[in-house]
């Protein structure tokens, strides 16, 4: 007797799924997502802007540090734009990335700060918790947070995340041999296996050099980088071979041209699909923080609502 599974190829082949469908791989070109930690001193956020300025012609910073970027404005030639955040809600950042659609890299100094900073992942967690105990705030949390780091991979430019490194004091042994406290750098402060979402991540060290720890593009997994501009070169020519599949900053304009029809919302709809791009960070009819997937099908909805009007108004006038 044939099983479930050998049934369909006795009749003559599998039977074709509506859902998963496979096609030959190809090579896609997409933004880099990058990821870059060091303890204090060691310049990450020079370190990112030096990347940005090879990655693209407009830079913005979503500063979470009391305008820090700004004391290396004159250091990088084409300049950056920067805002500046005190509160560090995961929606926050999803919102100052829809700000942000139009520039070619975006650079988040800290992404820490939305982790551990007021108002950011931890705290939303703490205050959750109540009663309900730790569990209760995470499963409030983690889609917030999961829609925070959606929105940072369908964002249609280069996203740099700097982060802090924890620290921490030991007795060690100096030079003489004294027993002195000595301060070390720990792992970055965020949440475990934040390196999984990206494309590259990077250590700088105290020296001021950087340690690559991931890299999807070629050659550069364990490196030591000295030249910030020329790693950024490098991955801008990976990100830009292959078939493109990059989010578009012109979705957003799409989405919300008020001459838009059933027809181009549509088309808008699929080409969402296809470049994975439906998580992009957008605001609802209400100004409220959504998706530009939910945006799109809000308006498709409403599109084919007017439309059935329009033909039941034709039938009663007929």
């Amino acid at each position: 007797m044939a099983t479930a599974a050998e049934a369909p190829a006795t009749a003559g082949g599998l039977v074709p799924h509506t859902q998963f469908q496979y096609a030959a791989a190809t090579k896609e070109a997409r933004p880099v997502r990058a990821l870059l930690d060091g303890p204090p001193g060691s310049d990450r956020l020079i370190s990112a802007l030096r990347m940005a300025s090879a990655l693209g012609d407009t830079i913005a910073v979503i500063d979470t540090e009391r305008g820090r970027s700004r004391q290396y404005a004159g250091d990088i030639d084409q300049g950056f734009d920067v805002a500046e955040m005190t509160a560090f809600a995961p929606r926050d950042l999803c919102l100052a990335l829809y700000e942000a659609a139009s520039y070619d890299v975006v650079v988040i100094s800290t992404w820490s700060a939305f982790w551990s900073g007021p108002e950011g992942v931890r705290d939303q967690v703490a205050q959750r918790s109540g009663k309900g105990g730790r569990d209760a705030g995470w499963d409030e949390v983690r889609p917030v947070e999961r829609q925070m780091i959606e929105a940072v991979h369908c964002f249609p430019g280069h996203v740099i995340g700097v982060m802090r490194n924890r620290l921490d004091v030991v007795l060690a042994a100096d030079s003489t041999g004294r027993t002195v406290p000595t301060r070390v750098s720990l792992r970055a402060d965020q949440r475990d296996g934040l390196e999984y979402e990206v494309d590259f991540a990077a250590s700088k060290l105290p020296t001021r050099e950087m340690v690559v720890t991931k890299s999807a593009a070629p050659g550069l997994a364990g490196e030591i980088i000295t030249d910030d501009v020329a790693l950024g070169a490098e991955l801008r020519k990976w990100a830009e071979d292959g078939v493109d599949r990059a989010p578009k900053s012109e979705f957003v304009r799409r989405a919300y041209d008020s001459q838009a029809t059933y027809e181009s919302l549509s088309q808008l709809a699929q080409d969402l699909q296809d470049c994975r791009a439906s998580g992009m960070a957008a605001l609802d009819p209400q100004n409220r923080l959504t998706t530009l997937g939910e945006v799109v099908s809000y308006r498709l909805r409403a599109a084919r609502h007017r439309a059935q009007q329009a033909q039941q108004a034709q039938q009663g006038a007929a």
